[in-house]
């Protein structure tokens, strides 16, 4: 059976076909487009001045992977089926901006928003509030139109002041430094990016290169279908662990071994009490870090031990962009796992937005 996610792509791509008789060919860098899913680090590497909002809706996978440890005592047990359980959804608007100082150079601002996050169990709680904040400069060192071609080189500084509840605002701060590109092929479009994020403290965040690509057409002078591909890699976790949450501390829970302890002592409801106790406090965050095996995803950087145990988040996306005007243009993307769900925090992803460009 030819699966919902393939038929996506054929669709898209194949809206060209129907509309061929208004093939454009282009001649300029302004034919070309931003790219739509992971927004926070998949960027253009033209300098323009716009502004960007962007609407996101995105499932929770119904179940996530804990680190090994820490799965192999709630196994002992016959918790872990339960704990993993999540479900439920994350909703996001946020408003991104570029200021162009000239062609090779731009100030820009990646990353703000409204999040908020209600997963189905009742074990985890719903988080709501802002996310971190993010911002740099952006230098293209090559800017050739002639050969519809721009490298550009880009340093972000993400500052923690988003809510605990959404896996923000811990530690200090994040630096993004990447590097992006934008080919044009009379009217077909390969763009990427290639970068690295580094924690200020590697306490609380995980240390992640990553890698990110979109290639489409302009089949007529409004629309270009495209296809997009991301990849998160984990070069070093952070090291928030049970230790770290004070409520487990207070209990003598430092380790995996110590909550297999505190199981067979205390007995499983009263531990489960208190785990579900943190998951609906301000620590809540803290503990997610420490049991999850993967580091979140493009929005969110757990931090925890254990996330290098699946280091790898992938994800392929298909969407189309319209320009009905000149300097507007309007985005809708799918954006969908191309690993086991379990392993991160994205079941599938909608994401609208409109770039108006002054």
């Amino acid at each position: 059976m030819v699966s919902f996610k393939k038929l996506a792509a054929i669709g898209f791509l194949s809206v060209g076909v129907l509309l061929g008789s208004g093939k454009v060919k282009a001649g300029s860098l302004d034919d070309y487009v931003i790219p739509l899913s992971n927004p926070v680090f998949n960027h253009d590497a033209r300098n323009y001045t716009m502004i960007r909002p962007i609407l996101l809706y995105q499932n929770l996978p119904s179940k996530i992977e804990f680190r090994s440890d820490i799965k192999e005592v709630l196994k002992k047990y016959g918790l872990y089926d339960a704990a993993r359980k999540l479900d439920g959804d994350v909703k996001g608007a946020a408003v991104q901006f570029n200021i162009a100082i000239n062609e090779r150079l731009s100030i820009v601002a990646v990353k703000d928003g409204y999040i908020k996050c209600d997963p189905d169990t009742k074990l985890i709680g719903d988080g709501v509030g802002f996310a971190d904040l993010a911002a740099g400069i952006q230098y293209s060192p090559i800017y050739d139109p002639k050969n519809e071609f721009v490298l550009s080189v880009r340093g972000v500084y993400e500052a923690p002041v988003g809510a605990h509840g959404l896996y923000q605002g811990r530690g200090s701060g994040t630096i993004n430094l990447s590097t992006h590109i934008l080919k044009g092929f009379n009217g077909a479009q390969i763009s990427g990016n290639l970068g690295f994020i580094l924690p200020l403290d590697s306490k609380y965040k995980n240390t992640l290169f990553y890698h990110a690509w979109h290639l489409g057409y302009n089949v007529t002078p409004w629309l270009h279908p495209f296809v997009e591909f991301n990849h998160f890699y984990v070069l070093k976790s952070g090291d928030l662990d049970l230790k770290d949450v004070k409520a487990l501390k207070k209990l003598g829970i430092t380790s995996a071994e110590k909550l297999d302890a505190a199981i067979s002592t205390l007995g499983a409801n009263a531990v489960v009490s208190v785990l579900k106790d943190i998951l609906h406090s301000s620590e809540k965050d803290k503990l997610v870090a420490a049991l999850a095996s993967f580091s979140g995803c493009d929005l969110i950087n757990l931090g925890g031990k254990g996330n290098d145990e699946n280091r790898n988040y992938i994800t392929g996306a298909v969407g189309f962009r319209i320009k009905p005007f000149k300097n507007v243009s309007f985005g809708f993307a799918y954006e969908f796992p191309l690993q086991d769900k379990e392993k991160g925090l994205l079941d599938n992803r909608f994401l609208v937005d409109a770039v108006i460009r002054f």
